[in-house]
């Protein structure tokens, strides 16, 4: 079996993948302090010794310390390899400064290209909505960074004096009947309407065949009101991980 490790800037994704089907999902924190070995032993449960392989994408360093060494702890034995450090991700980028890129980004672009084919076009909702080009040799192109959804609804309520504080849900109607609907229908088909007209662009300037591959956090979110960004793929991440390390 095979640990699969996402640390992202908000949440961090875990999952345990056996062949090519996710067996287990968790989620945890990425701002926790510490993660206790007894906390991993705990969430892995009966799966802790069956794990041979754990593999780990990373933005955030910090974090990535602490879950390394809790890891060694409770899976000494199993081979802890690191994207960008221990295992690369094979695509030719054509970033000024490749290592600007962040390797999830890179791990989200050739899964999509494995599952989707070239040219694709990744649009990946989490704490950034980021746009990433793999183009019809396979090459990674670059992208598009903005704030994602719950991060501009932070914003809004931080910077001003009457606006409440809401989670996201699904949106019922296109206008609001009150400033709670009104924000978060504003998000919603805000970000719908700007992710369409930016992947119009892309199929303007690459091509109308250029395929679209939704993932993240909020993907289904925006995907219901969106005529471009339809099939959603969640593990994508997951996926790339996985065949980095078993091809096919």
């Amino acid at each position: 079996m095979k640990l699969l490790i996402d640390i992202g800037n908000t949440n961090t994704s875990i999952a345990i993948a056996k062949g090519g089907k996710i067996r287990k999902r968790y989620f945890i924190h990425t701002d926790k302090r510490q993660v206790e070995p007894r906390a991993f032993k705990r969430l892995l449960g009966a799966y802790l010794d069956k794990i041979d392989t754990v593999v780990i994408v990373s933005v955030v360093p910090k974090f990535l310390s602490i879950v390394e060494k809790s890891l060694a702890s409770c899976v000494g034995r199993a081979a802890v390899l690191v994207v960008g450090r221990d295992i690369k991700v094979p695509m030719k980028i054509k970033y000024k400064k490749p290592r600007e890129v962040g390797q999830d980004r890179l791990v989200t672009s050739f899964a999509a290209s494995r599952l989707c084919g070239s040219p694709v076009l990744v649009v990946d909702f989490g704490t950034a909505v980021t746009f990433d080009l793999v183009n019809e040799k396979g090459d990674y192109e670059g992208g598009l960074i903005f704030p994602g959804l719950r991060l501009s609804l932070a914003s809004l309520v931080r910077n001003t004096a009457l606006l409440p504080k809401i989670e996201l849900a699904p949106a019922r109607g296109l206008i609001g009947r009150d400033t709670r609907a009104s924000m978060n229908k504003g998000i919603i088909y805000g970000y719908a309407a700007m992710c369409d007209g930016l992947v119009r662009l892309f199929r303007e300037k690459y091509g109308q065949n250029l395929k679209v591959a939704p993932t993240g956090g909020d993907a289904k979110l925006i995907a219901k009101h969106s005529r471009h960004i339809k099939k959603v793929y969640p593990d994508l991440v997951f996926t790339g991980l996985r065949i980095l390390i078993v091809p096919g």
